[in-house]
């Protein structure tokens, strides 16, 4: 029980220092924080009219490392999903600034809200999402109640 308990706070850690990497249309490069307002976040809602945002991915569904092929599927279906949806979807990547583990691609989608984002999460096997409300704090959501 204890090696689980440490298992969570240690992935927990990774998640919140992770820096979640936004390349908006024209290409300048946002980078969101765990719990870190962001005005630059804010001026992308405001600019596209939304209250929300979610940075999301399909890669290596509960932490367990994938194929680049399958990754690469599954985020492209991820995206397709979304667009279907009517919503707009940027490129993203979660970087690990200590190089721990592997880059993520990921998506982040204005507009997309919090039951909806967890939804896909879920759909796609991840243990939690970044989600940003009308405060523009993108805040960790854990999908899975804790070991």
């Amino acid at each position: 029980m204890q090696q689980d308990i440490e298992s969570d706070t240690s992935l927990d850690a990774a998640y919140r220092r992770t820096h979640y990497e936004v390349q908006q249309p024209g290409g300048e490069l946002l980078t969101l924080r765990v719990d870190i307002a962001s005005p630059a976040l804010q001026a992308i809602h405001e600019r596209c009219g939304v209250s929300c945002s979610a940075f999301l991915t399909a890669w290596n569904p509960r932490s367990a490392q994938q194929s680049a092929a399958l990754n690469a599927t599954a985020n492209q279906e991820l995206r397709q999903r979304l667009t279907a949806m009517g919503l707009e979807c940027w490129p993203g990547y979660g970087r690990d600034p200590r190089d721990e583990w592997q880059a993520e691609e990921s998506l982040f989608v204005p507009g997309l809200g919090l039951d909806a984002a967890c939804l896909h999460g879920r759909y796609y096997g991840q243990n939690a999402i970044l989600h940003a409300a009308a405060d523009a704090v993108p805040r960790l959501v854990w999908l899975e109640p804790s070991r």
